[in-house]
């Protein structure tokens, strides 16, 4: 009686797992199959992108060895196409080596173009804000002063990777330009802080240094010839007469 009633069971069991399999069978085959796809597709993009990168690495290794060789405008002809296909730390990368191979070559103009390029095809600030901090210098050795300031001000926030080399660039335009009051508020923040990159501080105090010793040579002469420095001898006469 008990084998009786297990068989019984045993086939309960078989029916209720049939009718299961054929209700959600093909589903369930549906979601096996998409898993085996999408970890197929994973493993092709990987395999993929792996061969991309080494291409794109043997293509950068070529321009470098191109432009060491003396051939500069083929090389930025190579970096400037490496960064139309590649992914975007490689084309930036490319972008900048092309923008500094133009300024080598004297096209400033064009180099700073190609380092805003490179600023927008990076991702991550840091290197953005190299890619801009580099134009921003361009810029200042032209007299560019009021693109210069534009420019770095936003890098020069607290906390910014390149703060304290912006705020330089931005109190040597302020310098420049005139506005000593702007500059002497740059500087004085480098030379005061805590944490400033000691070369920066340096300069700071150089840029302080130079701008005292020019306020006094620019500072006017006495007009009254007969106003006089106050001596102990004139002191005293006037405590007198008090």
């Amino acid at each position: 009686m008990v084998d009786f009633i297990n068989e019984v069971e045993e086939e309960l069991r078989k029916d209720e797992y049939n009718r299961l399999l054929k209700k959600f069978g093909p589903l369930i085959v549906a979601v096996i199959v998409a898993i085996i796809a999408a970890t197929g597709y994973m493993e092709w993009q990987k395999s993929s992108a792996d061969r991309m990168a080494r291409a794109v690495s043997v293509a950068y290794v070529q321009a470098g060895e191109k432009a060491n060789a003396g051939n500069t405008q083929g090389a930025i002809v190579d970096f400037i196409a490496i960064s139309e296909k590649s992914p975007a730390g490689y084309a930036g990368l490319s972008l900048m080596r092309a923008a500094a191979l133009e300024l080598e070559a004297g096209n400033r103009d064009r180099a700073v173009s190609l380092f805003d390029q490179a600023a927008s095809v990076f991702e991550k600030p840091r290197h953005k804000q190299l890619a801009q901090l580099k134009a921003g210098y361009i810029l200042a050795g032209d007299g560019r002063y009021d693109d210069v300031r534009s420019r770095m001000a936003p890098l020069a926030a607290q906390d910014q990777p390149y703060e304290d080399l912006a705020r330089e660039l931005l109190g040597f335009a302020a310098m420049r330009s005139g506005d000593m009051g702007a500059a002497r508020e740059q500087f004085s923040y480098l030379d005061s802080i805590p944490g400033v990159l000691d070369t920066v501080q340096a300069r700071a105090s150089q840029y302080l240094s130079l701008m005292k010793t020019d306020d006094a040579a620019k500072a006017p002469a006495p007009t009254d010839t007969t106003v006089t420095p106050p001596t102990e001898e004139t002191s005293t006469s006037n405590e007198g007469d008090q």
